[in-house]
């Protein structure tokens, strides 16, 4: 089973851009929250989420666009 895949590198969040939500197809914008991270790493992760702008959609909450293996 797959699980969305909602960890990147800090470097990979960067590249990140506004994604259509999968549920009404608005413009989402990318939200980054840097991790706790008690080593010195200069690559932290980053949890991130997309969040559809229409308060009514499902999206609104946040959702994922990738799909990584387990």
């Amino acid at each position: 089973m797959s699980t969305p895949k909602t960890i990147y590198s800090q470097s990979e969040a960067r590249r990140l851009r506004a994604q259509p939500c999968p549920d009404c197809g608005k413009m989402s914008r990318v939200d980054r929250k840097l991790l706790p991270d008690m080593s010195d790493s200069v690559d932290r992760d980053v949890s991130v989420l997309w969040h559809c702008p229409d308060s009514l959609c499902t999206g609104y909450d946040g959702f994922s666009i990738e799909q990584r293996e387990n």
